[in-house]
């Protein structure tokens, strides 16, 4: 099992409620899954050592909103 590091966040409530819309349309599972998405979207774009990782990414992301299918991040 992967170790996991628990990392309390506070947003700005209109981010915590978009947040909270995609999980209520059932883009993610919970709010943990939507923040574990974007963390590591986050550090794929500023760290850049997978460029082509972060091409697939990009391509996934985009399909997945043009067929609007459920996003899971595990």
């Amino acid at each position: 099992m992967l170790k996991r590091k628990i990392v309390p966040i506070a947003l700005p409530i209109g981010l915590a409620s978009e947040i909270d819309m995609l999980v209520k349309e059932g883009e993610f599972q919970s709010r943990n899954e939507a923040l574990k998405f974007g963390a590591r979207l986050v550090v794929m774009m500023l760290r850049r050592t997978h460029e082509r990782a972060e091409d697939y990414a990009y391509e996934e992301i985009k399909e997945g909103i043009i067929r609007g299918k459920r996003a899971y991040v595990s």
